[in-house]
């Protein structure tokens, strides 16, 4: 299967970010990423939403992107405590989640969003060196709300 070209966020056109049709499988693989993020078990949230970012041909692909991209950088932070890929990847899931509305596929993305950058204030003035002294309570925990 070819995947779609990957886009900036410039390149996407903002008027297409609406929720997709998501299969069956894009649903398990989707709260199976909640609930592995959630267990503090980023890199593997991160796997299973490769899957469904995988799948999805449209726009709002780019939101998987984003989630990607926090788990990814709470990995960084947590396991590999490496402070340059960390920032850059809170950076990154900022820039790809602030397009969405404060609901989107059922998540609360400003919650997410606020998280995101308390963390990220925190990591900066932690340094690269004191990563360890990061505040646990500063991650999200994110449960997938009722239509």
């Amino acid at each position: 299967m070819k995947l779609p070209r990957k886009r900036t966020v410039h390149e996407i056109d903002k008027r297409l970010l609406v929720e997709p049709s998501m299969t069956p499988e894009d649903w398990a693989d989707y709260r199976e990423g909640w609930k592995l993020f959630n267990e503090y078990k980023f890199w593997h949230a991160h796997e299973s939403w490769e899957q469904v970012w995988k799948r999805r041909p449209e726009e709002s692909r780019i939101f998987f992107q984003g989630i990607i991209q926090l788990a990814a950088a709470y990995h960084l932070l947590l396991v590999k405590k490496r402070y340059g890929g960390m920032m850059r990847n809170f950076e990154k899931a900022e820039e790809k989640l602030k397009l969405f509305p404060d609901r989107f596929l059922r998540v609360d993305v400003a919650y997410l969003l606020d998280s995101l950058r308390q963390a990220r204030v925190e990591a900066k003035r932690l340094g690269p060196s004191r990563l360890d002294q990061f505040q646990i309570e500063l991650i999200p925990s994110t449960s997938l709300r009722p239509r």
